[in-house]
């Protein structure tokens, strides 16, 4: 592939954090989901910029997990399969937490990187088969996943970043940033915009394109290996959830 085409210095920019760097960037998604999440769940009238400020979490997780998931096409599956246990896992203590909240069949984050993890496997196993069952499978998560996971657009983002990673034509892997791009601005208040344009833009639409991207250019220089114990995220939005359900339980 020519390396100065556009596809291929996306690539290479995605791939320019460090172990350090991509750590960094959960942890910022980390702290930005348990304020959103806080927010949501303990002030009578949850705040304008706390919202904002989650807005950053998903597209930093998606990111993070776009940079990792391709690194070996031989584990989609192993991936998959871990997404799966920890989204089940985690299931019930996002429903204790968040009931009231969201209806109880709305879905936990988990499921969103479990489905495109389980697509991607099924695709490089069995080919255009295993595309198409993969889609199905995304299209049956599109309503659980609605409620509190960001649905279609969510699955898209996700899928689409997954995409950019690949070694794909240039052509393609453009288009893949494109519908990456749109997927994002179309992830958080795109429905209030008639209604309530300056608090759309203001406390949703900007914060999920601009701070996640801030954040990124924020971290691309920092050098080192990773911090964060293996699998520290899983444990942390386990933890958070089950100490936040607890809290809730009391007050």
């Amino acid at each position: 592939m020519n390396p100065l085409c556009p596809a291929a210095r996306l690539r290479l920019n995605m791939n320019a954090f460090s172990p350090a760097g991509i750590d960094m960037l959960k942890v910022l998604a980390l702290i930005a989901m348990m304020v959103d999440h806080a927010s949501t769940l303990f002030l009578t009238q949850p705040l304008p910029e706390l919202y904002a400020l989650g807005r950053m979490a998903f597209p930093l997780f998606a990111l993070v997990w776009a940079l990792n998931v391709n690194r070996n096409p031989d584990r989609y599956q192993h991936q998959a399969s871990r997404l799966w246990m920890w989204a089940v896992l985690t299931q019930p203590l996002f429903a204790w937490a968040f009931a009231g909240h969201y209806p109880w069949y709305a879905l936990n984050i988990l499921f969103v990187f479990a489905g495109v993890t389980q697509l991607l496997a099924l695709s490089h196993r069995y080919g255009p088969a295993g595309l198409c069952a993969g889609m199905i499978l995304l299209l049956l998560l599109i309503w659980p996943l609605t409620p509190a996971s960001y649905g279609v657009t969510g699955l898209i983002l996700v899928t689409a970043l997954a995409l950019t990673q690949l070694q794909l034509p240039a052509v393609l892997r453009i288009m893949a940033m494109t519908v990456s791009a749109c997927a994002l601005i179309c992830l958080n208040g795109v429905s209030h915009l008639l209604t309530q344009p300056a608090a759309a833009l203001l406390f949703a639409i900007l914060p999920t394109v601009l701070l996640p991207v801030m954040a990124g250019y924020a971290v691309r220089a920092l050098p080192g290996s990773r911090f964060m114990p293996r699998h520290f995220f899983y444990y942390a939005y386990v933890g958070h959830l089950a100490l936040y359900a607890l809290i809730a339980g009391v007050i």
